[in-house]
């Protein structure tokens, strides 16, 4: 897209650490109804980017993909800089915060004009044609709005019910790996057919008619892969479906059409993709077909290691079936990632060691980075709701945050997020750095470089086994001075604490400097041997 003389119709912002599928589709179906957009990425502290690009496309509308309940300050923040610099635009917002709680949203958000609910792309169109006549906004559905000093919500637009209907979302120059692949993010279905209590997927579809989830056709998922390889050279496809295995007959027999359609294009041999899935969609026949059709990577929604979790989650699996499919996963040479809460609302000092137990018998071997995190209550969810009902939120609704049953774990959790922060979530810390250097490995092999030895993904997995290893017993040792010594002896006898951080941080440190000198030495090694991809298909 180039400026032009004449003001775009919507500029629409939101975080694209990968890309914003849900924007992107906004932005080609209004290109499709003659109406013009722009995507703008965003990331905290770059409002004044932000309001470049605003003062270049002079957009007649903002839109801003407000997913979760913690992002309304930094785009409060956002929102009040546009505006405090003259921005006159239409503000709206969606996305599964502002869907499940619109009037709450234009409270918090007093910049904003409306709310955009549920699905955006048909909602947000009728929206433009009829900015400049508010009278006629209570005949669009899907929307919040002020009006005379109330709030506005007009009855839920139903679910498109044929996404084939909807154009390619719109793509920008590929990205790519360091190692020279290039990557695209799909989408083949919206929905979830279960109900985790944790979740909004659920919730955020479940307010408008139409069914848990909606696919689209295999022929149409493969046609769009095969476009973007053939124009593109895109070679790695990661599938942002909520649940790209679904356990029904309907969704095998996708499948198996799916992978039909790849290898009568082609595609099987010359592409790799990857998944995300619950533990229980997996078997052994169904990954080996979908490992020869090109599949190299597997998401697993594993979120707890004790069964009261499991339980509290509404997960409708068992720790066991847990264990089996990452091992089924390891057996078949599949690169690994996976969802894990450390802490939820149902943690006890004794589940917390379980979690570790778990994450020790999956981990140790360094063949994945391991990662965890706390269960958050999202807005809308049925877990927010309890917690809701007993009391236990705290905090302002934009931040509303629970304490668990004990003290112990209380404290637990602040000494984890004080000490282990950085190595799990920071761009530089191990979790990323490794998983980074992990798939530029597993992806190189994929594609015959001759840099991507097993000396080389041997020497990752030994520095990942390090990182994990690292990580729990520091969590380990966590767990016991809060049951040995207590909260008080530790409050007041800080060295051992210090200690132990000091001892984690000097691990981690150690352990990037040696990740940055094999990675020196695969960056000169694939720079002299680099191969060819192989041609594209007939």
């Amino acid at each position: 897209m180039s400026s032009t003389d004449r003001p775009v119709d919507a500029l629409l912002i939101g975080y694209e650490d990968a890309e914003n599928l849900g924007l992107r589709s906004i932005v080609a179906y209004l290109q499709t109804r003659g109406q013009t957009a722009v995507l703008v990425p965003f990331r905290p502290g770059e409002e004044a980017r932000v309001l470049r690009w605003a003062a270049q496309w002079r957009p007649r509308l903002i839109g801003f993909s407000l997913i979760f309940q913690h992002t309304v300050d930094k785009f409060g923040r956002l929102m009040s800089h546009l505006r405090d610099a003259g921005v006159a635009a239409h503000f709206t917002a969606g996305g599964h915060f502002p869907t499940m709680r619109p009037e709450q949203t234009l409270e918090l958000l007093p910049a904003l004009d409306s709310v955009v609910r549920c699905e955006g792309e048909l909602t947000l169109s009728e929206l433009l044609r009829h900015l400049d006549h508010p009278e006629r906004w209570e005949l669009i559905q899907g929307i919040a709005f002020r009006k005379d000093r109330r709030i506005v919500l007009t009855p839920p637009r139903p679910l498109v019910a044929d996404l084939d209907s909807l154009p390619p979302v719109w793509r920008d120059e590929p990205r790519q790996f360091a190692c020279g692949v290039k990557t695209a993010s799909m989408l083949a279905s919206r929905g979830c057919l279960f109900n985790c209590s944790f979740c909004s997927i659920r919730q955020f579809y479940g307010g408008a008619p139409g069914p848990l989830r909606r696919v689209r056709s295999p022929g149409a998922v493969v046609d769009e892969m095969l476009g973007l390889f053939l124009h593109h050279d895109v070679r790695f496809f990661s599938f942002q479906d909520d649940d790209f295995a679904a356990r029904t007959p309907q969704q095998r027999a996708w499948l198996y059409e799916f992978m039909d359609a790849l290898a009568q294009t082609g595609l099987a041999e010359q592409v790799r993709w990857k998944m995300s899935c619950r533990v229980d969609d997996l078997d052994d026949q169904l990954l080996e077909a979908m490992q020869h059709h090109g599949l190299a990577a597997v998401y697993l929604g594993v979120e707890s290691g004790n069964s009261a979790g499991l339980r509290v989650l509404n997960k409708r699996t068992s720790v066991a079936q847990n264990r089996a499919a990452v091992e089924l996963l390891k057996q078949h040479g599949l690169a690994v990632g996976m969802g894990f809460m450390l802490l939820d609302p149902s943690s006890t000092m004794d589940t917390i060691g379980e979690n570790l137990d778990f994450l020790e018998a999956v981990g140790s071997d360094g063949y994945f980075p391991i990662n965890f995190c706390k269960m958050l209550a999202y807005a809308g969810t049925p877990i927010e709701a309890e917690l809701r009902a007993a009391g236990r939120l705290q905090g302002p609704p934009e931040a509303a945050d629970y304490r668990y049953c004990g003290a112990h774990v209380d404290w637990y959790e602040f000494l984890v997020k004080r000490i282990l922060t950085r190595r799990n979530f920071a761009s530089d810390g191990n979790v990323v750095s490794l998983q980074a250097a992990d798939s530029e490995c597993r992806i190189a092999r994929a594609f015959g470089q001759e840099w991507a030895t097993d000396a080389c993904l041997a020497a990752l997995r030994r520095l990942i086994g390090q990182s994990n290893t690292l990580a729990i017993r520091t969590l380990r040792a966590l767990r016991d001075a809060l049951l040995v010594h207590g909260i008080d002896h530790l409050i007041k006898e800080q060295d051992s604490l210090t200690a132990l951080a000091e001892q984690e941080w000097q691990g981690e440190a150690e352990i990037e400097v040696e990740l940055e000198k094999l990675w020196q030495g695969i960056a000169f090694n694939w720079v002299h041997s680099r191969r060819t991809l192989g041609p594209v298909p007939d």
